[in-house]
């Protein structure tokens, strides 16, 4: 009775270390001071790399911060060209505001796509953003309506309006990356939101 006791005791122990990731192995990196902060660094940054930001939601890189207002099918009978054959013109919202102490641009067509499909870079993604899109306030002057493609934003200042974009009739979500340099690395921001 006690060998087995003793057996099945030793059983127990054996698997309560292997689930907890083994016993012997695990000493040595656990002593080396800087191999767990790099993995752990690593591990928050693709925790925040993956964050989605929602509409409403303030999202903050680089000095900048950009919340999604909302967004809505565009009607697109006065515009020159049409949308491809699938997709559908969208009217997407945005405030920019400078989180900075020093004056930073406001973001352009060529810093916010919409994504068809994600992939870790802006490189492995399909992706686009319309050509004559730019930041258009919704003021009734139709002369102060076309603003230049960056604003200068100095500290604390903000600045809204929309840009026109291209989405999947298909798709009733959308996804959106925000780029500060090139899109051969991982997005700054993403953003997923639906449209009603």
């Amino acid at each position: 009775m006690k060998k087995a006791l003793i057996i099945f005791l030793s059983l127990v122990l054996m698997l309560t270390l292997a689930a907890c990731g083994g016993g012997g192995g695990k000493a040595s990196p656990e002593s080396s001071s800087s191999s767990q902060p790099v993995n752990s660094t690593s591990d928050n940054t693709e925790t925040e790399e993956a964050k989605y930001y929602g509409i409403g939601e303030a999202a903050e890189a680089n000095g900048l911060s950009i919340t999604i207002d909302g967004a809505e099918p565009f009607d697109y009978t006065g515009m020159i060209s049409r949308p491809k054959d699938g997709f559908e013109y969208v009217k997407v919202w945005f405030t920019f505001t400078n989180a900075s102490n020093e004056p930073v641009e406001s973001p352009d067509k060529k810093d916010l796509y919409i994504v068809y499909e994600e992939g870790p870079t802006g490189d492995d993604s399909d992706m686009t953003s319309e050509e004559n899109s730019q930041v258009l306030p919704d003021v009734a002057d139709r002369n102060q309506r076309y603003m230049e493609d960056e604003i200068e934003l100095a500290p604390s200042e903000s600045v809204s309006g929309w840009m026109v974009y291209q989405k999947q009739t298909d798709k009733s979500e959308v996804t959106m990356h925000y780029y500060t340099g090139f899109v051969n690395v991982a997005p700054d921001l993403r953003f997923r939101f639906a449209i009603e």
